[in-house]
């Protein structure tokens, strides 16, 4: 071999090392970042289950239906959602449900129908009368009794709870910053002044807007209506980039202030199975004002509670 031959071969031989260890490099980089993504993703995986055990809490629920089941075979479901009047203001008694709601979530329909029930509804509890106001259920027997009231009330299977109270809605609130919301009342609570139009709701202010009933004319319905818009902006934003880069922050809010009977195998499959279900029917249960022995109720016509009945039960699939 020339001289020349052997400087070709030796520059040949020098750009494959080159190449290839520019290659090695580029392959070092790709598994180091998968290594680091699994990393985050386990981390992730990690805190989030370990977040929802923290919540969990079984309670006695009197009904047929297996929800596990349910879930599993992705057919439509409802939670109880209730709002307590604790947590927050230094309020550390059982307290009421200042917020409740049903909501039935149909990946089929790809919908979720969600009822608002004011909380001065006048049902029959057992053990305490024809004439008291549901939100009372929860102060007599907690979750389990207030799940059991609302399955009698509507004729529907509720096959899980998610119950928050307002220390948890500030600290989710601080967790994911502001959020815009379209008010449709001007009125001045606790030292805030929310405009009619566009407001930003935040930690300062959160439950100044959604705790206001004795400004507005419909009483506990607009006061529903204020925590339906922050709830729906507050689920938006935690779908969001900013939202999911804070996960540690709002896990934090959640675990330390919610409770749920749903386990993390079941949230699981929800976030899997449902997430189609991004349609949301809002329906408020309507009733009208009445004084019963010097006390306020919300009287609900049977007509109003049958209509509401029908619509959750063919949400649910069920045969009437």
């Amino acid at each position: 071999m020339s001289e020349n031959e052997k400087k070709v071969s030796e520059r040949r031989h020098h750009h494959r090392n080159k190449k290839n260890k520019i290659w090695r490099f580029i392959i070092a980089l790709l598994i180091l970042f998968f290594v680091v993504d699994g990393l985050i993703i386990a981390k992730v995986y990690n805190d989030a289950k370990n977040a929802v055990d923290t919540t969990y809490h079984k309670v006695k629920n009197k009904t047929e239906r297996n929800a596990a089941r349910t879930i599993s075979n992705g057919k439509p479901f409802s939670i109880l959602l209730l709002g307590t009047d604790t947590g927050d203001y230094g309020r550390t008694y059982t307290g009421r449900t200042d917020t409740m709601m049903v909501a039935i979530v149909n990946p089929n329909t790809k919908k979720t129908t969600l009822v608002s029930i004011p909380r001065d509804t006048e049902v029959a509890i057992p053990g305490h009368g024809f004439e008291n106001k549901i939100n009372s259920a929860y102060t007599y027997g907690g979750t389990s009794m207030a799940m059991n009231i609302v399955q009698s009330y509507f004729n529907v299977p509720i096959d899980h709870y998610i119950e928050m109270n307002m220390g948890g809605l500030v600290q989710l609130s601080s967790a994911l910053g502001s959020i815009k919301v379209d008010n449709d009342l001007d009125f001045t609570n606790l030292g805030y002044h929310f405009k009619k139009g566009t407001v930003t709701i935040n930690e300062s202010n959160i439950l100044a807007y959604t705790r206001m009933r004795y400004q507005d004319s419909r009483g506990d319905y607009g006061r529903q209506l204020r925590q339906r818009l922050v709830l729906e902006g507050l689920v938006k934003k935690i779908a969001t980039v900013q939202g999911i880069t804070k996960y540690q922050s709002i896990l934090s809010a959640l675990s330390s202030n919610m409770k749920t009977d749903i386990t993390f195998n079941e949230m699981k499959s929800i976030a899997t199975k449902y997430r189609s279900a991004s349609e949301v029917e809002q329906i408020q249960l309507q009733g009208y004002g009445k004084m019963i022995d010097g006390i306020s109720f919300q009287v609900v016509p049977q007509e109003n509670v049958d209509a509401v009945t029908k619509k959750l039960r063919t949400a649910l699939e069920l045969n009437n």
